[in-house]
């Protein structure tokens, strides 16, 4: 009687791992024909400036977006991003090679449409959020790459684990193509200032707010609706990005950080156009009276 249990507990046991093993190689399938699909690659002239202005321009705006002293490693060498087995390796690129390594028109794609030069979508880039940006700017960041000197630094590297698998097939986690694809794009600006403000907040805050500013959630923290802004002061609004203390002296973190290492590289005119269309955004008003109590990112 009990070696028939014994038996029976060892079949059931076997099957389960059968089914498990199975489940995870259809897992394993699936998650590879996303990483592997192609798209379309656009066709792209863009003119890269030389002139020390430009250089000097572009060293600000790679700043301000992260590029440079931030997820690309403090002088964009390359830097271990995440690393946790069961869900993924990712390895920023070495920016002091990689624009060596692709043509200028291959850069801004990779850029701005997430795609490398063999029709494959990154991973972790935020092209949802740089999609937008323009010739000019793009052009001055990468003039500033191009002018720094070659770096040591780790292999660029994306390796899904276990968990990393199953968000890709289920759409808990996204490459940067799928993420363009539904993108929902910012209401629209309704003065000339607005317009400057939301091209900014296109192109810094999206990544971390979401491309319709609306809120965006991560594993590692909750970014408000960035219609709060309506409880901010210019003033208040300003030092936020300067200094990164928030309404009542607070420290948010992430936030807080960011602002200090990026965002205080904003130019005076950049902050009143960006909080002139962020608290002109549709619904703001009805922030005013929450002040800042949602921001704990």
């Amino acid at each position: 009687m009990m070696n028939r249990l014994l038996r029976w507990i060892g079949t059931v046991f076997g099957s389960l791992i059968v089914l498990a093993v199975v489940a995870y190689a259809v897992v394993y399938v699936l998650s590879e024909r996303i990483l592997r699909r192609t798209y379309e690659v656009p066709a792209v002239d863009l003119s890269i400036p030389t002139d020390a202005e430009s250089i000097v321009q572009g060293r600000r705006l790679a700043i301000v977006r992260g590029c440079f002293n931030g997820c690309h490693g403090k002088q964009a060498e390359g830097m271990v991003m995440f690393d946790e087995a069961m869900i993924a390796r990712i390895v920023a690129p070495n920016l002091t090679a990689a624009v060596h390594k692709y043509s200028d028109a291959e850069l801004a794609i990779i850029v701005r449409n997430g795609l490398r030069p063999d029709g494959r979508s990154t991973i972790a880039m935020p092209s949802e959020a740089f999609a937008g940006l323009s010739d000019a700017d793009l052009g001055r960041i990468i003039a500033f790459l191009k002018s720094l000197p070659r770096e040591a630094g780790p292999q660029a590297n994306v390796s899904p684990g276990p968990l990393g698998r199953i968000g890709l097939v289920t759409g808990k986690f996204r490459t940067a193509a799928q993420l363009i694809e539904k993108t929902i794009p910012p209401p629209e600006a309704t003065s000339e200032v607005g317009e400057r403000g939301r091209y900014l907040a296109r192109t810094i805050c999206a990544e971390c707010h979401g491309t319709s500013l609306s809120g965006y959630s991560t594993p590692d923290f909750d970014a408000p609706d960035l219609r709060l802004v309506a409880a901010y002061s210019l003033e208040q609004f300003a030092e936020l990005m300067r200094t990164g203390a928030a309404l009542g002296q607070r420290n948010l973190v992430t936030m807080s950080t960011w602002a200090r290492t990026h965002l205080s590289s904003l130019t005076g005119e950049e902050i009143s156009a960006l909080y002139s269309y962020l608290h002109s955004m549709p619904g703001a008003s009805t922030q005013k009276k929450q002040g800042d109590t949602t921001i704990t990112y």
